[in-house]
């Protein structure tokens, strides 16, 4: 807030743009001033709101796939869709950032910004055109859609833990208590995972699970979309068929699809086949390359606008509340681990009530 008073009093020239990194504040009232602050002497348009994932070259292919294939986008729905999972798992620890991470904790500092955005990207509806407007009022659709978890959903559909002494590798990783400048009594979490609802006609019954977390036995950053199995399985010697899953990882960056065929020696057996496909490396623009480019051009299209950085505020005070209140413990795992047990993902549900 005190750079942006400043630049405020510095009568900025006419034409002048300014680019905020994340975190835009650190609760929605923040973010509700800081709004205000900046339209104050700057219009809309000349605000750019940086979350570097909307550039990285795995994450806005879901668009791709989704809008210009005619496979994908006649099944994107709750009817063909068991679960979407977006992950963030890093072997990082605090690596000196304890200043800053300690006071924010792994929903602050991933799932509130950079992994709903991810969420608006495979859940919005197609725009008219890759048009700024149109793309961001679509992802606003979705943000609105989101329900607020009650304390009880808070409870069944969260999870929240920090992680203990362990090896990584051939690293120690002290128990994050113990880690420099870090405040035991803050209750930091490292590890977050929630599950999130659209109420709209699309996604109804769909769950989204939205997982970050540190000091991580292997690093995983993807948008996992399960779809449902066959209705009549007519291989009945073959078992249970693995779920199809298409995949979007990031490092390294590849676009995964998994599908069941016959198998080698019996035809009357499955067996999973992995088809990948590998993104040429961004050596031309990195993310944060590209979206300096798209500043010096005056190109919003992939930077938050005012209202989505206030509604996924909203999204995540409803979450962040209960957890203040205690209603979710805070739970441990062990450095080098794959985080929490109770983090597994949940069974898929319907309504309010698991099935």
């Amino acid at each position: 807030v005190p750079t942006i008073e400043a630049l405020k009093r510095a009568n900025l020239p006419e034409g002048s743009r300014v680019a905020i990194e994340k975190p835009f504040g650190v609760n929605l009232e923040s973010a509700q001033a800081l709004n205000r602050l900046l339209h104050e002497f700057l219009p809309e348009q000349a605000i750019f709101r940086i979350d570097h994932f909307l550039a990285w070259q795995p994450f806005p292919t879901i668009m791709g796939l989704r809008f210009a294939n005619g496979i994908f986008e006649p099944l994107w729905d709750r009817n063909y869709i068991e679960r979407v999972e977006i992950f963030w798992e890093e072997t990082l620890a605090l690596e000196g950032r304890a200043g800053y991470f300690d006071n924010a904790g792994a929903f602050k500092d991933l799932i509130q910004n950079h992994l709903l955005q991810l969420l608006c990207l495979t859940a919005m509806e197609a725009p008219t055109a890759l048009h700024r407007r149109n793309l961001r009022d679509r992802k606003m659709d979705v943000l609105r859609a989101i329900r607020r978890l009650s304390p009880e959903e808070a409870q069944r559909q969260s999870v929240r833990a920090r992680y203990g002494a362990g090896r990584i590798g051939e690293r120690h990783i002290p128990a994050y208590v113990d880690e420099e400048d870090v405040d035991p009594e803050r209750g930091t979490e490292t590890f977050a995972q929630v599950t999130l609802m659209i109420d709209n006609l699309r996604w109804a019954g769909v769950p989204f699970v939205l997982r970050a977390g540190k000091a991580l036995s292997s690093f995983r950053g993807e948008i996992a979309v399960h779809f449902k199995p066959v209705p009549h399985l007519a291989f009945q010697r073959a078992g249970e068929p693995r779920a199809n899953v298409l995949r979007l990882r990031l490092g390294p960056d590849q676009v995964v699809l998994n599908l069941n065929v016959n198998g080698p020696y019996d035809p009357f057996d499955l067996e999973q086949l992995e088809l990948s496909a590998d993104f040429a490396p961004q050596e031309f623009f990195s993310a944060y390359e590209r979206l300096f480019l798209d500043l010096l051009e005056g190109n919003t299209t992939l930077f938050v606008r005012a209202d989505e950085a206030e509604e996924a505020w909203r999204v995540s005070e409803s979450i962040l509340e209960h957890w203040e209140k205690g209603l979710v413990p805070l739970l441990e795992y062990q450095a080098g681990s794959e985080g929490p047990t109770e983090a597994e993902p949940a069974p898929v549900w319907n309504g309010h009530d698991r099935s």
